[in-house]
């Protein structure tokens, strides 16, 4: 039930932001006669593709099981999954004590999510106001350290997801490790690279589910 609620009043709102994204573009139509050509649209839309199009598909169903219906619409309606929702959403359930892609998983989710946007919103307000001044009063060894917090971020939920259950884990890290090193020898793109290390991983992760089962399955 709850699922299904979420999944509705997600439509609803996920609708409503895709809406109201057009709404500048129509303003400056309508108050200016300002209109970008067919051309440049499908031009934009390449350039945003080449750059993006791998995630659209990739992020989905890599965050999913953590994320749960609720928490889904949520964040990607508002964005920085990876950085911001997927971190404070696996702390909180962490915290708790709590398994991700259970029905209380789902609702805890949901509650991270809808929390890491309120303090994003206010947050932002306050660094948009007084950021770009603070930011440039930092010495330059601190602002280049700036780079290595999504590594950083995505290194910790690995490394907390992985210990979870190590065995079943560790073959998925080492064949994700062989598939990146031997496509990347292979002079693949990072995109690619990515995109095959997920794809790859989910076969991998069946085939030690399957293996699993049928060792836990009772003699007949």
């Amino acid at each position: 039930m709850f699922d299904k609620k979420c999944l509705r009043m997600g439509l609803i709102t996920m609708g409503g932001a895709v809406v109201a994204s057009f709404l500048p573009a129509l303003y400056l139509y309508f108050a200016y006669g300002v209109i970008p050509t067919g051309a440049d649209i499908a031009s934009l839309f390449s350039m945003m593709a080449a750059s993006f199009a791998v995630g659209w598909l990739v992020q989905p169903i890599t965050f999913y099981p953590a994320l749960g219906i609720g928490a889904s619409c949520l964040s990607w309606t508002t964005g920085n999954v990876a950085d911001l929702r997927m971190p404070a959403i696996s702390a909180a359930q962490k915290a708790a004590g709590i398994e991700a892609g259970t029905p209380e998983g789902n609702v805890l989710s949901t509650m991270a999510a809808a929390t890491t946007n309120i303090v994003t919103v206010a947050f932002l307000t306050v660094i948009t106001i007084i950021g770009s001044g603070l930011i440039a009063l930092l010495p330059e060894s601190v602002t280049a350290a700036f780079s290595y917090i999504a590594p950083a971020i995505f290194g910790a939920i690995v490394v907390d997801y992985a210990m979870k259950n190590l065995k079943a884990n560790l073959p998925l890290i080492i064949s994700g490790f062989i598939v990146y090193i031997v496509l990347k020898m292979a002079g693949l793109s990072t995109v690619w690279i990515t995109l095959l290390v997920v794809i790859i991983g989910m076969f991998v992760s069946r085939g030690v589910f399957t293996l699993q089962a049928k060792k836990d399955k009772p003699a007949a």
